[in-house]
């Protein structure tokens, strides 16, 4: 018997042969993610289904010196979860996706950290709740795990925040095995429903990437579920004007929701029914809940009365269909409505540099304007409010090979009609490139990032005290350092 064959059969043993895979179609797939830039095939992946199985597959990858990677529902674009190192174990933890306790008198859930948003979502919504932040668009697939790990926004993040908001503790399995606990059930007999009992240990493993242990279970707070929602729409000109409305609504901290979408997304909105934009450069939607109906109407007219000072009031039918089924959209995350395929970058920036922003970008994309049409490449932008501040996503546009795991997240109606786009080295190349220039762009601007992963530069900007204290504690939980190395360069 192998080294190879001993580890698959002494995971096998933990979690059942069924659940440990090691074919190379398997591996590839598992090792990949939506970036287009391959780093290392794991050497295993394991599929743990109660969180005792997860440390036991922790303790012997650790024992064994193999670097021990987490994956969620893939959707990662930053190499997330990607090995950087040969002989890796990617834990897939889809398998621990229960929801363990929805409390509607302490209002918190606990849930297992690979249960998608969705299902998250509607278990909690039958009990009359849901979380302040409840979901990415993608959180069809996108786990909890997955996202307190590299951090996300869209479903109420505009009055509550990103998804690290939300939460009131987690339980994490570090180097060995050992199952660290946070927040007030990390007392005796206390149960889950506090955070801030001494220093925030939760604080940590929120946004690391999964570089300080492997999330096992999570709680996060509830809120009632809104007994009204309204919604609004407004277009803009010039992104000058919709920046500036959009920082006066952000403040005011009412809507649920605040997003906005440039020439580019109506062009693609347009494609799939939504012609009244088609007449407008820029627009901005958004949604409010409230406990009764009369109160989300004097809410919604606050902020159309914000919204029309700079702008005209459109139609509402983007962020009414987004609340309609909230996560049905997570297909357009993958892909444009003609099949290109879609990478983007973000930056998180305050709004005084906002104009600036567009300035650079608009630069940028004059400069490359020529060869992006010679390519067939396009470039859109998403903006987003969380809180105070807002999240900028441009997103590279273009035809291209799908890939296995992009097939495998879309209807079969859409399979069967772009299954068999051909691969296109060189557009790839060329967004491939534009992206890390757009990223220093950004990053000149002084923009910070979520969803870090391998991709944008994080330890090297950090300050030398805040980076010795971050380098102790990975040190102490991971002394190896096999805990998904090389996620925040460290």
């Amino acid at each position: 018997m192998t080294n190879d064959d001993r580890l698959e059969s002494d995971f096998a043993a933990i979690v059942g042969p069924d659940a440990v895979l090691s074919g190379d179609d398997e591996l590839a797939y598992f090792s990949t993610d939506l970036s287009f830039e391959p780093l290392e095939l794991a050497d295993v992946v394991v599929r743990p289904s109660i969180v005792e199985e997860l440390q036991s597959v922790v303790r012997v990858a650790y024992e064994r010196g193999l670097v021990v990677v987490p994956r969620g529902g893939g959707m990662s674009y930053t190499h997330g979860y990607t090995p950087g190192d040969r002989g890796a174990v990617i834990v897939d933890m889809r398998g621990l996706d229960r929801v363990l306790e929805i409390n509607t008198e302490e209002m918190y859930v606990t849930v297992e950290c690979g249960c998608t948003w969705e299902t998250l979502y509607e278990a909690c919504r039958a009990e009359g709740v849901r979380t302040p932040f409840f979901g990415p668009v993608s959180g069809r697939f996108a786990t909890v795990g997955g996202s307190l790990s590299q951090n996300a926004v869209f479903f109420g993040s505009g009055a509550h925040g990103f998804a690290s908001e939300s939460v009131i503790g987690v339980d994490v399995v570090v180097a060995g095995g050992k199952l660290i606990t946070t927040g007030s059930s990390a007392f005796d007999a206390r149960s889950p429903f506090w955070r801030h009992s001494g220093p925030d240990l939760a604080g940590p493993f929120l946004g690391d990437s999964g570089a300080l242990g492997l999330k096992a279970r999570a709680t996060l707070r509830l809120v009632p579920f809104p007994a009204a929602s309204e919604f609004a729409s407004f277009a803009y000109e010039s992104y000058a004007e919709q920046m500036a409305s959009l920082a006066e609504l952000a403040r005011v901290g009412i809507a649920a929701e605040i997003y906005t979408l440039d020439r580019g997304m109506h062009d693609q909105r347009v494609a799939t029914g939504f012609a009244f934009l088609d007449e407008h450069e820029f627009s901005t939607h958004l949604a409010v809940d409230a406990a009764d109906d009369a109160i989300a109407r004097a809410q919604i007219e606050h902020l159309k009365a914000i919204g029309k000072a700079r702008g005209v009031e459109i139609d509402d039918a983007i962020p009414r269909g987004f609340r309609d089924d909230p996560f049905a959209y997570a297909e357009g995350v993958l892909l444009a409505p003609e099949g290109e395929i879609w990478l983007p970058i973000h930056a998180m920036i305050p709004f005084a540099q906002a104009v600036e922003l567009g300035e650079r970008y608009e630069a940028f994309l004059a400069a490359n304007r020529e060869v992006l049409e010679e390519h067939k490449v396009t470039l859109t932008v998403l903006t987003l409010v969380g809180h105070t501040a807002f999240l900028f996503e441009p997103a590279f546009y273009w035809h291209d090979e799908l890939g296995q795991f992009r097939l495998d997240k879309i209807s079969p109606e859409a399979r069967e009609r772009w299954a068999g786009i051909p691969p296109d080295p060189a557009a790839r190349e060329l967004v491939l490139r534009l992206r890390r220039e757009l990223t220093t762009l950004v990053d000149e601007l002084g923009a910070v990032h979520f969803q870090i992963g391998r991709y944008y530069p994080f330890i090297d900007e950090l300050d030398e005290p805040t980076l010795d204290l971050l380098q102790t504690i990975k040190a102490h939980v991971d002394p190896s350092n096999l805990i998904n190395r090389g996620a925040l360069g460290l």
